[in-house]
């Protein structure tokens, strides 16, 4: 079955529901400039976005029973462009206008049951991705890194200004040389350099479904000025009644499927440097040697998260040790040359505070994953904050009688319940119907360690 879309009336004053769109046009530009639309082909389309991936993919599956691959033909060098149409409840139709380059073809088969029919899949990435594959480039920088990932952008990867935004003041210079190297591979060297003024938190750099690309730091993201986008609940208590408004709400708030990686392993995070780490700075140009110690009991109050409570508790010893006493649970030795410009500075400005901090944060970003699958959404993208409310794993009447409180109507899993980072979306369109999946993580707990329910 083609992915024309269903349920989509553009012309009708109806509430719809949120997976409902139509599937405009999958135009394919081969190298003769040959156009054709092969929507009718498309069986299965994914468009994935992630924080940590630098542009957007395509994946498309063709079901080909008109030799129309030979025929075109199809050869490697090729073009796509998406065109769907969707809207919010009672709004206006919009459409959505995507362009992909072609970077592979990785299955091709015949159906075991159609002898005359071919599947194939093809590969697409965002234009500046394509060319930064194809080119290298050298000069000399003197700028902030920020401002560096722009100028690239714009000047070799040919990005409209408009379609660029950092968030989160960067206050990492650099200076030195780019010497025959890929734009992409530049960018995201200069990505690991940067951090936030504020928080010495990290950058990421990724590219969203509307086609812009973002540079934000991950206390930008956490912080209030991000705000939460929505609430989404997974409860079997639902109640659907047709295409009004509020059948549209409950099946846009609704979490079809959770799969969780809680991802508490204290000791692993330990090691990557989450709650203590020691830095250990040599400069070889006037041979010194400087020690900088992380403690997260110390150091974490002060720092931007999503819920603000800490997620390790100090009443947890090993022997007579806390884990934030394991300083050289995670150590580094790094190389500096104080001297190797006139002015007496390195190649970049990184404080030599700033690195266990970054470390802290990509560990303690993993506190809790979960994969979550919700009604289509096109600005459900990556970046985004939510909020995610889970039930009571016990009914609360039964939870009462064997000893715990009166919840009343507050069925929530307050451990589990809170803010949450969208760090990846594959946007889905199959079947007829259009859904996301989200991967969501959180820095920190919603509630305090100390002030947890006791079992009853």
């Amino acid at each position: 079955m083609a992915i024309i879309g269903k349920n989509l009336e553009l012309g009708s004053n109806k509430a719809s529901i949120p997976s409902a769109y139509k599937l405009d046009h999958i135009f394919i530009t081969n190298y003769k400039g040959d156009r054709q639309d092969i929507k009718f082909l498309a069986v299965k389309m994914e468009i994935s976005e992630s924080l940590y991936s630098q542009s957007l993919m395509m994946k498309l599956t063709l079901k080909d029973s008109t030799n129309f691959i030979e025929e075109f033909p199809v050869i490697g060098q090729e073009k796509i462009e998406v065109i769907i149409n969707y809207k919010k409840r009672n709004g206006d139709p919009k459409n959505l206008k995507l362009k992909f380059f072609i970077s592979e073809y990785p299955t091709y088969g015949t159906s075991d049951k159609q002898v005359y029919v071919q599947v194939i899949t093809l590969v697409g990435i965002s234009e500046q991705s394509y060319i930064s594959n194809q080119k290298k480039i050298s000069r000399s920088y003197v700028d902030n890194s920020a401002n560096v990932i722009e100028k690239i952008l714009t000047e070799d990867l040919n990005l409209p200004e408009k379609k660029f935004r950092s968030s989160g003041d960067s206050i990492s210079s650099s200076k030195g040389i780019i010497s025959n190297q890929r734009p992409m591979d530049v960018i995201e060297w200069f990505r690991r350099q940067t951090y936030a003024e504020d928080s010495f938190s990290p950058f990421f750099f990724f590219q969203t479904l509307n086609g812009k690309y973002r540079l934000f730091s991950l206390s930008y993201l956490v912080g209030e000025d991000n705000k939460v986008f929505e609430t989404y609940f997974d409860s079997r208590d639902f109640t659907f009644d047709g295409n009004t408004d509020g059948d549209f709400r409950q099946r846009e708030q609704r979490i079809l499927k959770v799969t969780s990686d809680l991802k508490l392993n204290k000791s692993i995070q330990s090691r990557r440097g989450a709650f203590a780490s020691q830095n250990n700075y040599l400069d070889y140009s006037n041979k010194t040697y400087t020690k900088y110690e992380y403690n997260y009991s110390n150091d974490f109050s002060d720092k931007p998260s999503l819920e603000g409570k800490k997620v390790l508790s100090d009443k947890f010893l090993i022997g007579d040790d806390k884990l934030t006493d394991f300083t050289r649970a995670h150590c580094e030795y790094i190389s500096v040359n104080s001297k190797s410009f006139e002015d007496n500075s390195n190649y970049n400005n990184m404080s030599k505070v700033s690195r266990h901090f970054i470390n802290a944060y990509n560990a303690l970003f993993n506190t809790f994953t979960h994969d979550i699958r919700l009604n289509g959404n096109f600005k459900l993208n990556a970046g985004r904050k939510i909020q995610l409310e889970f039930p009571k794993a016990i009914d609360p009447i039964a939870y009462k009688e064997v000893g715990g409180k009166d919840v009343g109507n507050d069925h929530r899993n307050k451990f589990l319940s809170g803010k949450y980072l969208i760090t990846s979306a594959i946007h889905e369109f199959s079947d007829d119907e259009y859904y996301v999946n989200l991967r969501v993580k959180r820095d920190s707990f919603s509630v305090d360690l100390d002030d947890s329910p006791k079992q009853p």
